[in-house]
């Protein structure tokens, strides 16, 4: 095997990688659309946020009947204190 016959194999190897990645672009691509259209015909209630509490956090505490001890606007002025 020549120089000349590995160079032709390299091109050819070369050429046949760059298809099969367009191949898998295409793929990925018509799959992700699928998604988004997914989403916007059946939206999530997830916004994806996330919302953490620590057992310690104001947002837990309760008044005597059991209903949250702040809500609302009186959440601004809150500081636990022990």
């Amino acid at each position: 095997m020549g120089y000349e016959d590995e160079m032709e194999d390299f091109h050819d190897e070369k050429e046949f990688n760059k298809k099969k990645l367009e191949q898998l672009k295409k793929e990925i691509m018509d799959e992700a659309k699928k998604v988004v259209n997914n989403y916007v015909d059946n939206p999530s209630d997830i916004s994806g946020s996330v919302v953490s509490i620590h057992e310690n956090s104001p947002f837990l505490d309760e008044n005597e009947e059991g209903e949250p001890a702040f809500s609302g606007s009186r959440w601004t002025k809150v500081i636990k204190s022990q």
